[in-house]
């Protein structure tokens, strides 16, 4: 089995972590395992390993390097000071090898981990003992806890995907079953809860929470905890009765389980944390269109299907902690029953929406409006979405992030204070004049003419005459409304509008001046709208 390329495993581990100090010799090697080296025992490492050279000197380094190469390793991994990269990068591509620093406060163990986890997730063949003892263990600790509280037992993470449940029973309802099944349990039943606000008191309240059998749909009474890390979600425990009502000390029982259980999801947070970073790593790099098939087999995507892009922004303008916000949105992007992947960069969040056939762009944004509404909530900040259009496959999802970047230009232009998630076919006249101010503005014959002649004299008298006259265009040559707009006396602006004339020539009573002169203040970033076109606002 192969395990994922190399600058894949660096991309996912993070820069904050890992540095490459000689890149390798074949850009496409792939890792396939993790191994410690041990300057007392038999050299161990063979073709595709990551070697992990801990206590490795720097006049032990150049033999480790030469037998690393000699036997295919895929990198080797040592802790060394800056001065050290020079002479070790220059000994490690002289020998043919990757080379690649771990920063200084990670620990060895710890890096072990995250490597081990990431290469799991893959598919890379190591030993068992490495990856299962915590899922084995969670199982066993659901079926003890089920013992305990006499209830059907289900362990979720913080995107309500099952961790570990209890063995099933005769008399578990069909929810359970169904739960056990899907690993997820039906959306409906998932909407209901959002709406009656359970996972809210589940996520901030921090106690057990109790939630109404449904009769009607054979869905007995449940209790639920978090599972908590400090102030970080771990993911949730569940317990549904069966054959009879939960006894009264139920909820001190699942208090001390959650508490219990941290140290289980800890465990496997590892390798979440891990995958995630891959999964943003190749999404990042399938949205920038550099992919290969193999982000596509990470991402467990299937190319041909159709895909869209999310794009959001802060609508305060200010620096918002952007990885928070992408955490938020994970935890209720499974609420559109589409494979998701949140990517943040610097400044805004990129959401990757695979496998959205049978869904227009419309119905698809009312369905990203309430995921985007309840994050911002949580966030407690204003936040513009703008959604792609849907692409007929994964391959083309660059598209769809260059049309979503005109519709978050268009909400930035209008000045929208108000979380929202906007479409293309929503604006698609203003999108359609950036298009048409853009090409204005990478074509030279419109580089001289009436409107730079007219910034370039604002520039150097501190005049406003470029603004008033965007104002005019833009009330279709109503004085008065643009006046209003631009908070001066209409005979000022009329003044203004004649003196446009002897300053740079350009003529107001010919239409096609009129037009061109629109476009070039429209890429200049003077449009102030006076028309005040509607904002689309989220239903929340």
């Amino acid at each position: 089995m192969h395990g994922p390329m190399l600058n894949t495993v660096v991309d996912a581990i993070g820069a904050n972590l890992l540095s490459v100090w000689a890149e390798p010799p074949d850009p496409a090697v792939r890792c396939n395992g993790v191994v410690i080296h041990d300057s007392a025992a038999e050299f161990a490492a063979e073709p595709g390993d990551l070697l992990l050279a801990v206590g490795v000197d720097a006049a032990g380094a150049p033999d480790v390097l030469e037998e690393a190469a000699r036997r295919g390793a895929a990198a080797v991994v040592v802790r060394g000071s800056a001065e050290a990269r020079e002479r070790l990068g220059t000994l490690a591509r002289h020998a043919g090898v990757a080379l690649l620093a771990l920063e200084s406060g990670t620990g060895w163990a710890e890096f072990s981990g995250q490597l081990r986890g990431l290469l799991t997730t893959s598919g890379a063949g190591l030993d068992a003992e490495a990856s299962a003892p915590p899922v084995r263990e969670l199982a066993d600790f659901a079926n003890a806890l089920c013992e305990s509280v006499g209830g059907s037992v289900m362990i979720f993470n913080p995107q309500q995907e099952v961790l570990a449940s209890s063995r099933l029973a005769d008399s578990d309802d069909a929810m359970r079953r169904q739960a056990a099944l899907d690993q997820r349990g039906p959306a409906w039943y998932r909407s209901r809860l959002r709406e009656q606000g359970v996972y809210r008191r589940l996520w901030r309240d921090g106690d057990v929470v109790d939630i109404p059998a449904v009769p009607e749909h054979g869905i007995n009474r449940r209790m639920a905890v978090a599972v908590r890390s400090g102030d970080e979600i771990l993911g949730s425990i569940w317990v549904a009765e069966r054959g009879g009502p939960l006894p009264e000390d139920a909820p001190v029982v699942l208090r001390r389980a959650a508490a219990s259980a941290g140290q289980y999801l800890s465990r496997m947070g590892v390798r979440t944390q891990t995958r995630r970073r891959a999964a943003e790593s190749a999404a990042r790099r399938l949205l920038d269109g550099t992919a290969e098939d193999e982000a596509l087999e990470w991402l467990d995507v299937d190319r041909d299907r159709p895909a869209a892009v999310l794009s959001c922004v802060f609508a305060d303008g200010r620096p918002h902690d952007t990885r928070a916000f992408a955490d938020l949105l994970s935890v209720h992007l499974p609420a559109l029953d589409h494979p998701a992947v949140p990517v943040a960069s610097r400044g805004r969040v990129d959401v990757l929406l695979c496998g959205v056939e049978g869904r227009g762009g419309a119905e698809l944004a009312g369905a990203v409006r309430e995921v985007v509404a309840r994050a911002a909530a949580a966030a407690g900040c204003a936040v513009l979405g703008a959604l792609g259009t849907v692409v007929a496959d994964a391959g083309r999802a660059p598209e769809s992030l260059a049309e979503a970047d005109l519709v978050l230009r268009v909400l930035r232009g209008r000045g929208g204070a108000h979380t929202c998630v906007v479409h293309p076919g929503e604006v698609r006249a203003a999108v359609g004049a950036l298009v048409l101010a853009d090409r204005v503005a990478e074509d030279a014959r419109f580089a001289d003419g009436p409107v730079p002649d007219l910034l370039a004299y604002d520039r150097r008298h501190h005049t406003d005459y470029a603004a008033s006259l965007a104002a005019y265009l833009d009330a279709f040559g109503d004085v008065i409304a643009a006046s209003r707009a631009l908070h001066v006396h209409p005979n000022t602006l009329r003044y203004r509008l004649r003196r446009m004339g002897q300053i740079c020539g350009i003529d107001l009573d010919d239409p096609d001046e009129r037009l061109v002169a629109a476009l070039c203040l429209r890429r200049s970033g003077l449009d102030l709208r006076t028309r005040g076109a509607a904002e689309a606002q989220s239903r929340a």
